[in-house]
């Protein structure tokens, strides 16, 4: 069964002369993780609010982790189900000690109180951040609170994590430490949804949908999506590098095997 259905899926906001998302469909498989790619206002953090139900379903159809999103009744299993990080983890922490934030959210889903400390121990060693219970989050670098904030999530052990654009307000050490978080979790077999505009974060997800506009304008492995180079300026957005060396390279007249998406394949595409 997939976690996350969605079909037809269209949502206008108040005086708005188009939909800020189109007719869109999308299907996700237990473990996959999927990046949602496109420019600003392209429809990715209006989607990503539909699968907690921060936005209603206004047109079309949505399952999240077979519950109706359409239902009022299945809010909070739904939010249970699919826990979301955003930009700016300022503004999750309702706590003042990361013990406390991770707790939180564990209460306010039913935990017993017998379980949470073991709960809090763990979510914060996936994170890597073993023995930050009693830190306080607003002394922590970006990366740290990011990574405290997923913790926050994980702990309620959700079916799928959906991170909105969770890097970009990171220096370069901090999206390190946050991508890494994110392979290692997906890594252990956690259905991940990631809203981003980085196109080297996208290359490491199982499937790419590339909006633009608010419409689905494609959907497909990263190789199949991101080495086109038609396509992703009519996104709007730029091919990752090693893409555009394999170009270069051969409009010059060398012409390597396979297109490479990273840099360790570019570097060995060359070699060869």
């Amino acid at each position: 069964m997939n976690l996350i259905e969605a079909k037809s899926l269209s949502y206008s906001y108040d005086n708005s002369a188009r939909p800020a998302l189109n007719e869109g469909s999308l299907t996700v498989a237990p473990g996959e993780l999927v990046a949602v790619l496109g420019r600003n206002g392209s429809g990715k953090t209006t989607f990503a609010c539909h699968l907690n139900v921060l936005l209603p379903v206004q047109k079309g159809e949505l399952t999240v982790a077979g519950f109706d999103a359409r239902a009022e009744q299945r809010v909070w299993q739904i939010r249970k189900s699919c826990g979301m990080v955003f930009q700016n983890p300022d503004n999750q922490f309702v706590s003042s000690y990361v013990e406390e934030e991770l707790a939180f959210g564990m209460r306010n889903f039913g935990a017993s109180e017998d379980s949470i400390p073991e709960r809090v121990s763990a979510a914060l060693a996936a994170v890597g951040l073993e023995g930050f219970e009693r830190r306080a989050p607003q002394l922590l670098s970006g990366g740290q609170k990011q990574r405290v904030a997923i913790a926050a999530v994980l702990a309620t052990d959700p079916d799928i994590m959906v991170f909105d654009e969770a890097t970009s307000m990171l220096d370069p050490q901090g999206r390190r430490e946050v991508l890494d978080t994110i392979k290692k979790l997906h890594e252990s077999g956690k259905t991940i949804i990631m809203i981003t505009h980085y196109i080297e974060e996208a290359v490491m997800a199982d499937k790419i949908v590339l909006l633009d506009g608010g419409r689905k304008i494609a959907e497909g492995t990263p190789r199949e999506v991101l080495t086109e180079p038609e396509l992703m300026t009519e996104a709007g957005l730029s091919l990752p590098f090693p893409v555009r060396v394999y170009y270069d390279l051969a409009d010059a007249g060398v012409k390597l095997d396979r297109i490479p998406l990273t840099v360790d394949e570019l570097v060995e595409e060359i070699c060869r």
